[in-house]
């Protein structure tokens, strides 16, 4: 036997590159929607922790003030500054905050959570207490992310304010 015929060549044919190819299209294909998925709840979670001073706002007014429109009550005491996330943060007068995110976050119309004032938070569609009517003077404190008023994606909600079915 001579030395050429003992050398084998050695490499890849065009059909396994062409098979590796495609397994990691496949997998790019489920990575990123996954990926940015992930992104946009983050920036949820962000909206969430910026809302704790507006939270605070509606319960130092709610002790101090007892049931009174809550937009007027914390007027001066809580203020927004958007970020690259999130577009507004506002108190409503029943004492609600609703968290409106950039569209990057989430399509226009599809944007908007809301944070509710009540006395069951850990209940799956929890009762809204209106804080600026009469029945809202047995508030808690407790709040609950599980709105009915909320419109984002549900894939985009963290798992504590997802209603479920």
């Amino acid at each position: 036997m001579s030395t050429q015929d003992q050398q084998q060549e050695s490499g890849f044919t065009l059909i396994e590159v062409m098979v590796v190819v495609a397994i990691i299209g496949i997998l790019v294909a489920v990575a990123v929607p996954q990926y940015q998925d992930y992104i946009a709840r983050s920036r949820i979670v962000e909206g969430m922790n910026l809302s704790s001073s507006a939270k605070l706002a509606v319960t130092e007014a709610f002790a101090s003030g007892g049931t009174v429109p809550m937009d007027k009550a914390t007027s001066g005491s809580f203020t927004f500054v958007p970020t690259r996330s999130v577009k507004l943060i506002e108190i409503t007068p029943s004492g609600a905050i609703a968290i409106d995110f950039q569209n990057n976050v989430a399509p226009e119309d599809k944007n908007t959570l809301h944070l509710i004032p009540t006395n069951d938070p850990d209940a799956n569609v929890p009762k809204a207490i209106d804080l600026s009517k009469p029945e809202g003077s047995t508030w808690a404190g407790g709040w609950s992310c599980r709105s009915t008023e909320t419109n984002l994606l549900p894939q985009l909600l963290p798992s504590e304010c997802r209603i479920a079915k």
